[in-house]
């Protein structure tokens, strides 16, 4: 599966996912955030993890999520939800542990009310943030218009 983000003007992106089980699907231009895409996050820490089943494995398996739609007319019905239906817990436990990378790459609190304990050890928070760091340095040179491609 491909999954390509495009760099937009006034800090936006669009993307779109290729060679997946299911019809190619998009998600229409949105803001990158602070640093990079959610999703290239997303790609990033559940790449360097072994994340097989999280929110990226869910999508190449035909998985439809909330924000994207066909790229083009087709006749395929099938919503994706079932994908979600049977590995929704371990999309939810990729959605945990790629959110604890991020707070601990990007500087915010990993402690006090509401946080909770890391599921993630040392050795694979510092896998996680290594990846990140790779991930942001390729999304800051993209120039305007650009495109990054992640093979998943």
């Amino acid at each position: 599966m491909d999954i390509v983000f495009r760099k937009l003007p006034d800090d936006r992106h669009d993307l779109e996912v290729r060679d997946r089980r299911g019809p190619d699907v998009r998600q229409m231009s949105r803001a990158t955030g602070p640093t990079m895409p959610h999703d290239l996050v997303h790609a990033a820490v559940e790449s360097a993890l072994g994340i097989t089943d999280g929110f990226w494995g869910a999508m190449v398996r035909g998985a439809t999520f909330e924000g994207f739609e066909t790229t083009a007319p087709t006749r395929h019905r099938r919503s994706g939800m079932k994908v979600l239906r049977r590995g929704g817990e371990a999309v939810m436990r990729a959605e945990l542990c790629v959110n604890w990378s991020y707070r601990v790459w990007s500087g915010l609190s990993t402690g006090g009310r509401g946080v909770g304990r890391s599921p993630l050890d040392e050795r694979q928070v510092a896998l996680a943030c290594a990846a990140l760091d790779r991930a942001a340095e390729r999304w800051a040179e993209l120039p305007e218009g650009g495109t990054l491609t992640w093979r998943w």
